[in-house]
């Protein structure tokens, strides 16, 4: 009895162990999404947390969840990326890679100083004391924090106290530049460089903030003193396609503001880019970019070949666009080639540059008229998913010599003063029932009446200001039935279905959206604005614009027309300006296509930021012989070109060349 008593009791409690861990199972049951195992398959195995999950299963399950994309795997890069794309049924795209970049310029031991710290070892904890040790507020504080954050080894701090990039062991999972507190460390490639806009916390040159182009002037000038001609050259051009163009005929505003000028005479910064440009034509030898991404991105056509159009449709390739220009006259370069004279701009200069933005696979085509050769609708049956228009202003129309756009180049738009010029000569132009007039003061309300006079029923006149404002101008409102007026509103929309003009969307002050319905619009301007145009649908010819010019901080929130070429003092400014306007179009369009918003970085500077700065240059070492400040025309020769480049004094916010006085640095370290 005894020996089956134990055996019952054996069993029972086999059996309520056995039911115990059925209900364990059922409570505690984990099911496991078999698309995150096979993820989790594909990704590399390491663990090693440089994707920001701890471990490829969070990594996986971040994937599969939509919180992370297919490239998450930092460490994998883009085999092991398409292997996680295929287990989902997507597709990814070859791309730069970036990698950590440094962007402070003096250590702690060459920095001032404004007290010792003696904390903990942490550039975080450093920050919360007065901002660190540094006098420059967004100087690196040297304590090694990224080093110690990279999972890689790839990151040390040098001998001058600042980090060093190893970059065949930099995968660009960014955690260094999660942890600086000063944003010293960031992610970096050309794509990138492209994109961006130099900003408040960077250290910057006051010869790169004042460059209209934003050139990185300090690293190919430094460039230039090692030697590495053509290194300088696609430093330059990673913002400005123009190098040699711009070295024949770029105004300098940034050596007027040249530090150097607080010693001596500035640094000859136009002469160096025209010297490294020649340098690059006359050996053949192009500075191409070192990586040039597959073009498997939108198919774009750029409408105008001159310098915007040529500019924007070089980055868009760059980017990994297929950008082609469509230019009216025989030859490309609009103001380049048909202003400025010979003498001041050789034709196989320009030509060369031209042919190097070709190079890297920009089609295009030239005696192309909009309007008669082609027509919005017809470029879209073309394939092209995107229409960027970069005609230029009235100096495009001389340029035309005669060429001029036929009928309405846009669907129903016509330019105020060409609308008042064909009636005052008797010439009719085909209007439709309802038109839309966009500013033009008081010569709006007699472009309204005309176009009441020859067949319209309603037109609505938009002012950009105030009705006060209006009066002020001399215009005459009297509203009626068929003449409305808007008042602080702005055009923010377009939309039309083939060649016909549907809807204006226009925003009131209030911050209210109204949409209006027309068959004409007629802009009070000089000029055709830069206008993005896209298909709004697969199949149909229905198409919309898109609020390109809010990439601009200085223009952003006044709609989708630009307010024409503010600060444009002569042609020569204008050239570098379009330059500009055309590389941040292309990121416009790049934004678009990502699906991200168009619009500047709260922090970038302009001109109303107070940024630390110096107004007296003491201790700067031995002057280098010059030749005083030489024309951007003149050509130097080697000797005088590395003796320029090494007469700069590589400047940041306060920082520059100079001998160190260490008898102040030993006494603030005491």
């Amino acid at each position: 009895m005894t020996i089956l008593s134990s055996f019952l009791v054996l069993v029972g409690l086999g059996l309520l162990a056995s039911i115990m861990l059925a209900v364990a199972s059922k409570i505690f049951y984990v099911w496991e999404d078999p698309q995150i195992e096979k993820v989790e398959e594909a990704l590399l195995g390491a663990n090693c947390g440089g994707c920001g999950y701890a471990g490829c299963s969070a990594a996986a399950e971040a994937v599969v969840a939509g919180k992370a994309g297919p490239d998450i795997c930092v460490a994998g890069g883009f085999e092991i990326a398409q292997a996680v794309a295929t287990v989902l049924g997507m597709s990814v795209e070859e791309k730069e890679p970036e990698i950590s970049k440094s962007g402070c310029i003096y250590g702690f031991h060459e920095a001032d100083l404004k007290y010792t710290y003696d904390g903990v070892f942490d550039c975080r904890a450093a920050m919360l004391l007065y901002g660190g040790s540094k006098e420059c507020d967004i100087g690196c504080l040297g304590l090694g924090t990224c080093v110690r954050a990279c999972p890689f080894g790839a990151l040390s701090i040098g001998d001058d106290n600042l980090p060093v990039v190893n970059k065949d062991r930099c995968t660009g999972c960014g955690i260094c530049a999660q942890v600086c507190p000063k944003e010293i460390i960031t992610l970096s490639s050309a794509a990138t460089r492209i994109m961006s806009d130099y900003k408040v916390t960077e250290c910057t040159a006051p010869c790169q903030r004042h460059c209209p182009a934003e050139i990185d002037i300090p690293e190919y000038i430094r460039r230039i003193s090692k030697g590495d001609y053509l290194g300088a050259v696609r430093v330059i051009r990673e913002k400005n396609p123009f190098p040699l163009i711009c070295g024949w005929i770029c105004p300098s505003p940034c050596e007027f503001e040249c530090r150097r000028n607080l010693v001596d005479e500035p640094v000859s910064i136009n002469a160096l880019k025209k010297f490294v440009s020649d340098y690059e034509k006359r050996t053949g030898e192009r500075a191409l970019p070192t990586y040039l991404p597959p073009a498997e991105g939108k198919k774009v056509a750029v409408v105008g070949g001159g310098v915007e159009g040529l500019t924007a449709a070089y980055y868009l390739r760059r980017l990994g666009h297929r950008p082609k220009i469509l230019e009216a006259t025989e030859k490309m370069g609009g103001i380049l080639r048909y202003v400025i004279t010979e003498d001041r701009l050789p034709r196989e200069v320009l030509d060369w540059e031209i042919d190097g933005i070709l190079d890297i696979g920009v089609e295009s085509e030239t005696n192309k008229v909009m309007g008669s050769d082609f027509t919005l609708s017809s470029l879209f049956a073309e394939g092209f998913e995107m229409v960027l228009l970069t005609t230029g202003g009235w100096d495009s129309r001389q340029i035309l010599m005669g060429k001029t756009w036929s009928g309405t180049a846009l669907p129903g738009t016509y330019l105020l003063l060409d609308l008042l010029y064909t009636f005052s000569k008797g010439k009719k132009k085909p209007l439709g029932k309802k038109t839309v007039i966009l500013g033009g003061g008081k010569t709006a309300v007699k472009a309204a009446n005309i176009c009441l006079d020859n067949g319209a029923k309603e037109v609505t006149i938009v002012y950009p200001y105030s009705k006060r404002d209006a009066e002020s101008k001399g215009v005459e409102i009297e509203e009626s039935g068929k003449m409305k007026f808007y008042f602080s509103a702005i055009p923010v929309e377009l939309q039309g279905d083939g060649d016909n003009l549907t809807m204006i969307s226009i925003q009131t002050s209030d911050g209210a959206i109204e949409e209006l319905g027309l068959d004409n619009l007629v802009i009070g301007a000089g000029r055709f604005p830069e206008m993005l145009f896209v298909k709004t649908e697969e199949e149909g010819n229905k198409w919309k614009t898109v609020e390109i010019i809010n990439v601009l901080k200085e223009e952003s929130g006044i709609g989708i027309f630009s307010i024409g070429e503010t600060g444009r003092a002569n042609d020569l400014t204008g050239v570098v300006i379009a330059v500009r306007r055309g590389r941040k179009i292309a990121r416009a369009l790049q934004l678009y296509a990502s699906e991200e918003e168009i619009a500047p970085d709260d922090r970038v500077i302009i001109d109303e930021n107070e940024l630390q700065n110096v107004f007296e240059i003491t201790e700067s070492g031995p002057l280098q012989a010059h030749r005083g400040n030489i024309d951007s025309i003149m050509t130097l020769t080697e000797t005088e070109t590395i003796a320029q480049a090494e007469r700069c004094l590589n400047c940041g916010l306060i920082c520059y060349k100079k001998e160190l006085n260490r008898e102040k640095l030993n006494a603030i370290s005491a």
